[in-house]
């Protein structure tokens, strides 16, 4: 069998190329029997494809030095923007200030409220007290009086004009006594319930006094920091 480096063929191609290509034929170590293959190793390479041109690079500009009028414009406006950022800030806080003044007055004030309201409340159990005190009064004064009629006819007794006996009427008068002496017991308890009503009504009311007073206080004050404020705000626009 002849080798495949020996055939006609290859001899025949080899007699085609040129001397520049023996190097590259004897370097080939597998060879087409058709001669399409032979035709298409036979082809150069493909040229490389051009790299896109670059850019240019532009020189960075030099920054260009302000003049002084330019320069001293720039100064004031930024000493005006911040004095305008201070003059907020300076509304800002004093806005803060006089909200919470107000908020302590609303505060007081409510204090005031309620001490105003337990001070009344106060006022009028003394004066239901009083009213029951003078109530219980007015009941000892009849039994009293009933004992004093009883008394009467404890001495038309003695004479024997009427038909009670001695011992009976003494017995009325010492019960119209014991009825007078509770009702008069009660009337005191009554006065003094009265009297320590009315003593919380007085506390209660120099409570309210201290609490208006400090809302007072801070009423003035937070009006103070709001004119501030709005002084300033007008001073700014």
């Amino acid at each position: 069998m002849v080798d495949q480096e020996d055939s006609p063929a290859k001899r025949k191609e080899f007699q085609k190329r040129t001397n520049d290509d023996i190097d590259s034929f004897l370097a080939r170590k597998d060879f087409s029997k058709t001669s399409s293959t032979s035709t298409s190793s036979s082809q150069p390479a493909p040229a490389p494809k051009p790299e896109p041109e670059k850019a240019p690079v532009k020189p960075a500009e030099k920054p260009v030095d302000a003049t002084d009028e330019e320069q001293e414009a720039q100064i004031r406006a930024a000493r005006t923007s911040r004095a305008e950022h201070e003059a907020y800030h300076d509304v800002a806080l004093l806005r803060k200030k006089a909200h919470a003044y107000s908020h302590k007055a609303a505060k007081f004030y409510h204090k005031y409220k309620a001490n105003e309201a337990k001070a009344q409340k106060c006022s009028g159990k003394a004066v239901a007290f009083r009213e029951k005190a003078s109530t219980r009064r007015e009941k000892a004064k009849g039994f009293l009086e009933r004992g004093k009629t009883y008394e009467d006819e404890l001495s038309s007794a003695a004479h024997g004009t009427t038909e009670l006996s001695p011992e009976s009427l003494r017995t009325r008068i010492a019960s119209m006594e014991r009825k007078a002496a509770k009702e008069e017991e009660i009337a005191r308890k009554n006065e003094a319930k009265a009297a320590t009503q009315t003593e919380k009504a007085a506390k209660f009311k120099t409570r309210a006094a201290k609490f208006l007073e400090q809302n007072k206080l801070n009423e003035v004050e937070a009006k103070r920091f709001s004119k501030r404020a709005d002084n300033l705000e007008k001073a700014g626009t």
